[in-house]
């Protein structure tokens, strides 16, 4: 199931703004995660998460999706010889995710909310 669709974004509050008149959505929460902040947009079925564009990040966004454990598909996708790139992370919030990495570099993460 489809978790978010991150953006990097060049102003924040700029961005939330615009995703906030254009889309049924509005902030749900924000936090900082290294040293960087998170914004969570939240819609009828789907959230965006806006991200302040970084150097080595910069016009790069990921999609990520649910899963009822990190820990279960971090071995599931072991495996089938397929490696994280990243984490698993505990965030602010309580969720745990992990990222991997797609064929064309794209970032894929996988999303534990229900702790």
């Amino acid at each position: 199931m489809l978790h978010h669709i991150g953006l990097y974004v060049g102003d924040m509050k700029t961005s939330c703004d615009f995703y906030e008149k254009i889309l049924p959505i509005e902030k749900k929460e924000s936090f900082m995660w290294n040293d960087t902040e998170l914004i969570f947009l939240v819609g009828k079925g789907y959230q965006l998460e806006l991200m302040p564009i970084l150097e080595d990040h910069a016009g790069f966004s990921h999609i990520a999706f649910s899963v009822i454990s990190v820990t279960e598909k971090i071995n599931e996708l072991s495996q089938k010889e397929i490696f994280l790139a990243e984490g698993p992370y505990d965030l602010p919030n309580g969720w745990r995710t992990v990222f991997y990495e797609g064929p064309d570099g794209e970032e894929i993460e996988f999303i534990q909310t229900n702790l």
